[in-house]
């Protein structure tokens, strides 16, 4: 059958439209309340496994306490990893990588469906994951549990494959707006990468599904934003755009390095270390060597989860060493493909944001005499944050969109989407997929990056 032709072909009657937004709204609230649980569960691992003490409160804006257990802290992400591997083992593979993945694969080979149990064991295992020290974001897994509930909300409304596949999008939009509290974002994200389907109802009912999630996560964790708000001077916007350009080109070039390392991690260590629970407490092993090396040298755990910390020192003109950003850059991108690509959980996006700004910063120290505009070191990292993960994800619109969401730094978007776009063009003059297609091409599945879809009508097949 040809790709995806049952999904291309299917109608949007006008009756259906009220029960799809009401059923939007049900998997978004549902996908909200998800992720304050899963926020409490990473937080609650986090400070048993890494400062051994038993609570559910963290600030992920601030840097993790030196850990009581010395050098023994290098054996933490191994026991994480011990566990991971025996529930993705014995429950669920699918709660293995990033998540979008296997969101993808739901969505155009199986129809949207969905195993129930991967909402249970995707934000448990990684919880486990990051609370142990790997490095990597709660975003894409907290995607594929939102899919999840969205598919079992479909089965159990019995609706139709086509509207499936819509609930699993407002599921994905969900998850994303409720971890970032970024909602246009999150529809976007969506909207483009997961099921690119703009008629009226299966906009509103994603857009209805997102702004559910964020809402109720600001009811708990209040309205702020998760990153600090870069402190940005107005830029001359004729003759920098051109600059824009130049940054978005090299992100690209980032980013397929980084897409490139992830795969060969992940071919290397499933071709040498056969034993799953061999290759994912090796590859933990050596994060948790790097996770100590770099507490030593800079007294931070850089590289444990999504850097949200990191970020925010970036963002705020706090460190003010290129060679220092580009080791972490470096570390990051190691830290992420060792922890994903041998079989952890957890997701690229804040990785990829990391790595972004830590990039763009050093860009603009360098050229911040040059050009005299103050501040330009945090006004490249928020555009190279939405670079390297329009370049690494496909998100072209939601990169820049949720950049400035996650900052509220919304006077920027013009320079992030030029960084987003470039960066994105630049990517797929070399390589056509994106780091969630790459490897479903690997195994046989054409899944084209961003398909957009037309309605059309039934030819009666």
């Amino acid at each position: 059958m040809e790709h995806s032709a049952w999904f291309h072909r299917s109608f949007e009657p006008h009756h259906e439209g009220p029960g799809l937004i009401l059923l939007g709204a049900g998997v978004g609230l549902l996908t909200g309340l998800g992720a304050v649980l899963f926020h409490y569960l990473i937080a609650g691992i986090h400070n048993a496994a890494i400062l051994g003490n038993f609570g559910i409160a963290q600030n992920a804006r601030e840097h993790t306490p030196v850990s009581p257990w010395g050098a023994w802290i290098i054996l933490v992400p191994v026991i994480g990893a011990l566990l991971v591997t025996v529930l993705v083992r014995n429950f669920a593979p699918e709660a293995q990588g990033a998540g979008v993945s296997q969101v993808l694969r739901a969505v155009h080979a199986d129809r949207g469906h969905m195993r129930p149990v991967i909402a249970i064991i995707r934000p448990v295992a990684t919880a486990i994951t990051i609370g142990t020290g790997g490095s990597a974001g709660r975003e894409g897994p907290a995607m594929q549990f939102g899919a999840a509930i969205g598919a079992l909300v479909g089965h159990l409304f019995r609706v139709q494959d086509h509207r499936r596949i819509h609930l699993l999008g407002c599921g994905v939009g969900a998850g994303i707006a409720a971890v970032f509290n970024a909602p246009l974002g999150g529809w976007f994200l969506a909207m483009e990468v997961i099921v690119p389907d703009w008629r009226p109802w299966t906009v509103l009912s994603t857009l209805v599904a997102t702004a559910s999630a964020s809402w109720v996560t600001q009811e708990v964790f209040g309205s702020g934003h998760l990153f600090a708000h870069a402190h940005i001077s107005h830029w001359n916007g004729s003759l920098m755009l051109p600059t824009f350009a130049v940054v978005g080109s090299l992100m690209a070039l980032m980013s397929l390095g980084f897409i490139r390392l992830m795969d060969r991690v992940d071919a290397y260590s499933r071709k040498h270390l056969k034993n799953p629970y061999v290759r994912h407490m090796s590859g933990m092993l050596l994060v948790g060597i790097l996770l100590y090396i770099t507490s030593r040298l800079t007294g931070h755990y850089y590289l444990i989860g999504g850097s949200y910390a990191g970020i925010s020192g970036i963002l705020l003109n706090q460190m003010h060493w290129p060679l220092l950003l580009l080791l972490l850059l470096a570390l990051k991108a190691i830290a992420t493909s060792l922890t994903i690509g041998t079989g952890g959980s957890g997701g690229i996006f804040s990785p990829s944001l990391f790595m972004g700004a830590a990039l763009g910063s050093c860009l603009g120290m360098l050229l911040e005499p040059i050009i005299g505009v103050p501040h330009l070191a945090a006004l490249f990292a928020l555009c190279g944050m939405a670079g390297m993960v329009a370049a690494t994800t496909g998100a072209l619109l939601s990169a820049p969109v949720m950049v400035v969401e996650l900052t509220g730094n919304y006077h920027v978007l013009l320079p992030a989407m030029v960084t987003a776009l470039t960066a994105f063009a630049v990517r797929r003059v070399f390589l056509q997929d994106s780091i969630y297609t790459l490897p479903l091409h690997r195994e046989g599945l054409p899944v084209p990056e961003n398909h957009y879809i037309v309605e059309e009508k039934m030819d009666g097949k």
